[in-house]
């Protein structure tokens, strides 16, 4: 049985789990290097695709949520330093 069955609820938390990434990203963490980011970005989706191969969508999306505060992150701070 999955931990969170319903997928709209699990885009909710997402969305939530996206926003508080990226507000500790931006608040405590000034620069990610690009190895950094890329390992980062590498083992979340690795993460997200081993959770939706055994059935948790849910807890896919939430690995997801955290893949993209980490590209949104790199871009505000390449958008917001030149």
């Amino acid at each position: 049985m999955a931990l969170l069955p319903d997928l709209a609820l699990a885009s909710l938390y997402a969305v939530v789990v996206f926003l508080l990434a990226l507000g500790f990203l931006v608040v405590f963490i000034e620069v990610i290097s690009m190895r950094r980011l890329l390992a980062g970005l590498v083992v979340t989706l690795v993460i997200a695709a081993g959770l939706a191969s055994n059935g948790e969508a849910g807890l896919s999306l939430l690995a997801l949520g955290v893949a993209g505060a980490l590209i949104a992150n790199h871009a505000f701070e390449r958008l917001t330093t030149r």
